[in-house]
């Protein structure tokens, strides 16, 4: 990267240091993920706090120093609040970017994911449903990132696919038939209208409502599932989200409206 240059990305995470300063981490599409030091965030009436929290769209002059980024004189660009304003948008939300800040390696473009990423986040503030738009989301991700598996039929025994239920394997990658899935009941398990959404969706280039009730919650679980495992952990927002999505009885289990808190 050049010594100076004006980048418009989106901030993924921010945390704090024991000085008057903030870190965050911000994606754009040319520079991917950076760390950038924002200095005097917490100053009292310091604009900078605010403009730094996550899923804020900012452009702003990057300053490479001599071993750390500044971040300088940030302008905000959208910032999302009817997204802000729904908690389980707001949650998909935050598992998204969570998810983005675990898996990018630093200074990587990827213009494919960052694209990914706005076209998840405009959705979810215009008020299509979170399942739909989050689900579709993740495997696509996991699609840009190649851990989706092959979906044409069994991988073991080669039957395309039909009716019935199939099984998923994220340890091997692989789509199989209950036959060939045999006894194990620990992998995920999908019906074949499932199984015909999660194609649609990856063929698709922007989040859509589809298929019958249900299904867009259990291809998300599926996807958590399969983040899950690739993570080696649950992370924050997705174990919420779970939660948040779950049956009525426990829709808010760590009290209603309670949420984790944002780093």
């Amino acid at each position: 990267m050049a010594r100076e240059q004006i980048v418009e990305g989106l901030v993924l995470r921010r945390w704090n240091t024991q000085e008057t300063d903030k870190w965050v981490s911000f994606f754009s599409r040319e520079q991917g993920k950076l760390r950038l030091r924002v200095r005097g965030a917490h100053k009292q009436g310091s604009k900078m706090g605010m403009l730094s929290e996550p899923l804020n769209i900012l452009r702003t002059r990057v300053i490479q120093g001599r071993h750390q980024q500044l971040m300088v004189q940030p302008q905000m660009v959208a910032t999302f609040l009817n997204v802000r304003s729904n908690l389980e948008r707001l949650s998909a939300a935050l598992a998204l970017t969570e998810l983005l800040d675990r898996w990018l390696p630093e200074e990587h473009a990827e213009p494919q994911i960052y694209e990914t990423t706005l076209m998840a986040l405009n959705a979810l503030e215009s008020g299509q449903p979170a399942p739909s738009v989050l689900g579709w989301t993740l495997w696509r991700l996991l699609k840009l990132f190649g851990y989706c598996p092959e979906l044409s039929g069994c991988t073991r025994c080669r039957k395309p696919h039909s009716k019935g239920e199939w099984v998923l394997d994220p340890a091997e990658g692989r789509l199989l038939c209950t036959r060939c899935a045999g006894t194990v009941h620990t992998m995920p398990r999908l019906s074949s209208g499932q199984l015909i959404l999660l194609r649609d969706w990856l063929q698709q280039n922007a989040p859509a409502e589809q298929g019958e009730p249900g299904d867009a919650h259990a291809l998300l679980k599926l996807a958590m599932h399969y983040a899950e495992h690739y993570l080696e952990d649950s992370p924050r927002w997705l174990a919420f989200l779970t939660r948040l999505t779950a049956s009525p009885e426990s829709l808010f289990p760590l009290g209603r409206g309670q949420s984790p808190q944002t780093k």
